[in-house]
Order: C-alpha cells, then sequence, then structure tokens
C-alpha cells in the first residue's frame, strides 16, 4: 500500500487530488491529511507546510509514501510563465501584488528538503487556475470549455471582489456558481460526490491539454513510479 501526505484546504480537496493520482498511477493511497484554513492563502502555506516538510525530512527515505501541496492560484500570475491577468488593474491593490504561488511553494521546499533530487519522498505541487473548480469544470464541461483562461476568475458572483470588478454590470456565475450548477445537471447532490465523479473521469479526459497548471501537476506525479 502506498500512502500520501496531502497539505490543502479541505476534505473535498483531499478527495479530488488522491482520486485523480489512483486514475494517473493506476495505484492505490492511503490518505494523510494535512490542512491549511480555508481562504487563507498563501500566508497559510508559509505557516503550515514547515510542520509537513519537518515530518517528511525526519520520515527519511520511504519508497511507498508521497506528498502534495496544494493551493488555488487566486488570481496570481501562473506558472511558469508568469503572466498576469490582463484586466489585472481592475483588482484590488493587493490582488495585483501578488506573486507566483508554485514558486513560492517551491522555494519553501527547497529551503527545507534541499533540491529535488534530494527529496526523501516525491511529491508534487498543485495549483490550480483559478482554483480548483476550473478543473473540476474542465472535466465535467470539455465541449464548453477549451482552455482554462476562457473560465471566470472568481468563486462566486456575489463576491465582494467580483462584484468590484464587473460594476457597474452584475457580475456573470463564476467557478463555485457553474459548479453548482453542473452538479444540479449531473443530479449530484453534494460537493464531496461532484469531486468524486470528476476525479474519476481524470483519465479520460484532455484536462492536460485545455489546462496548464493541470499539466503541470500531472507532469510530477507520472515520475512518482519511475525507476
Amino acid at each position: 500500500m502506498n500512502f500520501l501526505y496531502i497539505l490543502s484546504e479541505d476534505d473535498n480537496d483531499d478527495i479530488f487530488y488522491k482520486g485523480c493520482i489512483e486514475n494517473l498511477t493506476g495505484k492505490s493511497f492511503n490518505l494523510i491529511p494535512r490542512r491549511i484554513r480555508k481562504g487563507g492563502g498563501i500566508s497559510q502555506v508559509r505557516r503550515h507546510i514547515p510542520y509537513l516538510l519537518s515530518d517528511i525530512k525526519y520520515t527519511g527515505k520511504v519508497e511507498n509514501t508521497f506528498f502534495v501541496i496544494a493551493l488555488d492560484n487566486d488570481r496570481s500570475p501562473a506558472h511558469p510563465d508568469h503572466k498576469r491577468l490582463t484586466e489585472i488593474d481592475k483588482l484590488p491593490k493587493r490582488e495585483q501584488r501578488k506573486d507566483c504561488r508554485f514558486c513560492e511553494i517551491q522555494k519553501i521546499t527547497y529551503k527545507y528538503l534541499g533540491s529535488k533530487d534530494k527529496w526523501p519522498l516525491k511529491g508534487a505541487i498543485a495549483v490550480p487556475v483559478q482554483m480548483i473548480e476550473s478543473w473540476l469544470l474542465l472535466i465535467s464541461k470539455s465541449e464548453e470549455y477549451e482552455n482554462e483562461s476562457e473560465l471566470p476568475i472568481f468563486a462566486r458572483k456575489d463576491s465582494s471582489l467580483a462584484k468590484d470588478y464587473f460594476a457597474p454590470k452584475k457580475p456573470p456565475s463564476q467557478l463555485k456558481d457553474l459548479c453548482e450548477t453542473e452538479k444540479k445537471r449531473l443530479n449530484i447532490t453534494s460537493s464531496r460526490n461532484f469531486f468524486i465523479h470528476c476525479a474519476k473521469r481524470i483519465a479520460s479526459s484532455d484536462i492536460h491539454k485545455s489546462s496548464n497548471s493541470f499539466s503541470l501537476f500531472k507532469e510530477q506525479v507520472k515520475v512518482w513510479f519511475n525507476k
């Protein structure tokens, strides 16, 4: 049996990443969850990642144990090209000053574990653009969205960020709104089951073509069992 540490924001994220990795690798994993406060952003990762990496460091080299550090991109410059949103000036100043979250997580990981070839456990960094719901929509509604750049950039249309961004017009449905609509279309009653549904479709989907952020995650996971 393989073991998988996941540092993420909630149980649904864990379910998706675990299911996704199992479908990409064809292996089964026992989950070891680690949690950051929902909506806490990169500051929460900075606070909690040292504890996870310290455990990994002192566990030593283990062939059947892996880790994932996951955080939504939330309108930060996307790795690896670091392009900012085209209308970034419509966002609050604090949003405009965001740095690449993938680079930040990678920097902290290198600080504690050294370069990737020195890591005692194989791992991956997941930073969905703009958030995990983007990946869910690209999997479940691939016929409608050809690229992650076509998707909305906010969580919900009734958020203050979305209202200010689209003012004086009303915001259209955003990522979580669209996922709620898709759940109803599929007659799925819970977010948990929707996450499971999408994870199961990973292997047969073309999301790696429509999402650079997912492709980057997939590339990291696919080497885990290469000898």
